[in-house]
């Protein structure tokens, strides 16, 4: 998988998701950076990663705040109908 210090791009980002989810060792924290330091696609990864974990986080927290649906007022359902049907 891993030759010393010589990470491919399939690697890195199976470590990513795994660094995700558990400690990696120094020497590969260490590989990984190196490799992102060269590698702008596994940076974006990982950044794409991050981004995705970070929206599903509030995203799990606005629920968890607000576990009724709000019931659409009369006046916007009726405007909606009036449009769906004017566009027929």
């Amino acid at each position: 998988m891993i030759n010393h210090w010589t990470f491919r791009c399939k690697d890195v980002s199976d470590l990513i998701s795994r660094s995700m989810d558990e400690k990696l060792s120094l020497r590969i924290r260490m590989g990984i950076k190196f490799h992102l330091m060269m590698c702008h696609l596994c940076l974006n990864y990982k950044n794409q990663l991050n981004l995705i974990r970070k929206a599903i986080v509030k995203l799990d927290d606005s629920k968890s705040m607000d576990n009724e649906i709000t019931p659409l007022p009369d006046q916007a359902r009726q405007k909606i109908k009036n449009h769906l049907k004017n566009s027929e």
